[in-house]
């Protein structure tokens, strides 16, 4: 199923921020982690690693693939859409 992504008021403020940014390849890994998430987020490799929250909620764990950067996407599926609740660093 393909799902729409959609953004808490953090990942919006993050993915503003690289955008204005010049460190081009942290978007692009960012951008490529989503489009998986978005596009292919019923398989295994997106759904690998499984947190809960500190209010007990489930959510995603996908790393980015940024040789320079540990980051990382946590994301849970509604229906046909992707809810994106954070990006960053541990």
């Amino acid at each position: 199923m393909i799902r729409e992504p959609s953004y808490s008021p953090q990942v919006e403020g993050v993915l503003n921020t690289l955008e204005a940014g010049l460190d081009v390849r942290l978007l692009n890994a960012v951008c490529d982690a989503i489009d998986l998430i978005c596009d292919h987020g019923d398989d295994a490799q997106v759904r690998r690693e499984q947190l809960l929250t500190r209010m007990d909620n489930p959510v995603w764990k996908v790393s980015v693939r940024d040789a320079r950067h540990d980051w990382f996407v946590l994301w849970w599926p509604h229906g046909n859409v992707a809810t994106i609740y954070y990006i960053g660093e541990i």
